[in-house]
């Protein structure tokens, strides 16, 4: 199974991102009867039987809902359009998994403690707008409260074979690091970056010529009083009405694209120690200091270092679980009752 990573094999972690997904939206009216009469026919179509259980049409439109879910915040319509053979085979692949893992599960008598599970449940129900738009979302996900209850109680004791699976696999080498930095350099590659202060006087939409003339007249003062010697850091903190007020209005590190534009074209052209004028944004006015740049190049290898260790960790135990569940699929007994879908 080359597409397998931990979140595909057995979907179990990607439901909850798909419920996850929804978390912005305030709901629909829930399943209608057309919806409720299709699921019910998808469910009664058997695709395949693994271990004595079946896969059903419904399963495997789930499991594909849930890959599409991912793939489209990084790929557009036209590129997924030409994955469906792929989204559909991984999707079925992930519907065995499943039984798979349960039966596994079963069979090493994996338990989680129903308090785990419960708070697990409203960590998930905190990403909704309300109460009525996580029930909407379940409803949309062909779920109730129990199916949830049960499709996390497995995500967790899956978390815990996978645990065990993995727990003797011995972090990179040195020499696996530096291998695989001499190899990807292209992946390491920083772009141009300033790391810059501000202090902001915000401006909302709805504010009156005269109030918005007694907000610049306000950052006019801040501004003759920087010049004429003010901490940036302290005037920020005392001033600003901005969030990074806290670190003496220093916003890190940023490359291009990340700010808007008005405000990105005055940072970058700024040196190291300068600071401008009174800069405006749909936000407010602006004053702004730049601390440092970095200029494009390729990312030192000690810089690199533990985001390589991690990623080999993380590849070493996928790997681990791939071939963990093909060695549960050579030993299960898997029939296909859609001759189309045998592999």
């Amino acid at each position: 199974m080359k597409s397998f990573t931990l979140a595909t094999a057995c979907v179990l972690v990607a439901a909850l991102v798909t419920m996850g997904a929804g978390c912005s939206k305030k709901g629909g009216n829930g399943a209608n009867a057309d919806s409720i009469a299709a699921a019910k026919a998808a469910a009664e179509n058997i695709l395949v039987r693994v271990a004595g259980r079946t896969v059903s049409q419904l399963d495997m439109e789930r499991n594909v809902s849930m890959l599409l879910e991912q793939l489209r915040s990084f790929s557009d319509s036209a590129q997924i359009a030409l994955m469906m053979p792929t989204v559909r085979k991984q999707a079925l692949d992930n519907a065995i998994n499943r039984i798979l893992l349960e039966n596994e599960v079963k069979k090493l008598g994996i338990k989680v403690d129903k308090a785990a599970v419960d708070g697990r449940i409203e960590m998930f129900r905190s990403n909704f707008v309300s109460e009525e738009a996580f029930n909407a979302e379940l409803a949309k996900q062909h779920m109730n409260p129990d199916k949830l209850f049960e499709e996390i109680e497995v995500a967790m004791k899956a978390e815990e074979l996978f645990a065990r699976r993995t727990s003797a696999i011995p972090p990179a080498t040195d020499a696996e690091i530096r291998t695989f930095y001499d190899a990807n350099t292209e992946r390491f590659q920083n772009p141009e970056r300033v790391r810059a202060s501000h202090i902001l006087i915000k401006v909302g939409e709805t504010d009156s010529d005269a109030v918005k003339a007694e907000k610049r007249a306000k950052i006019e003062g801040i501004l003759a009083s920087l010049k004429a010697g003010a901490d940036f850091a302290e005037e920020a903190r005392k001033s600003s009405e901005c969030p990074s007020k806290q670190n003496g209005g220093d916003l890190g590190f940023f490359e291009r694209g990340s700010m808007v534009p008005e405000f990105e074209k005055t940072a970058f052209a700024l040196k190291p120690g300068q600071m401008s004028g009174i800069v405006e944004t749909k936000f407010g006015y602006h004053i702004i200091r730049v601390a440092e740049r970095s200029e494009p190049g390729t990312a030192p290898f000690e810089e690199t270092r533990q985001q390589i260790s991690t990623y080999l960790a993380q590849q070493k135990r996928n790997e681990a679980i791939g071939a963990f569940f093909d060695s549960l699929r050579t030993i299960a007994a898997i029939e296909y009752i859609d001759s189309t879908l045998v592999p």
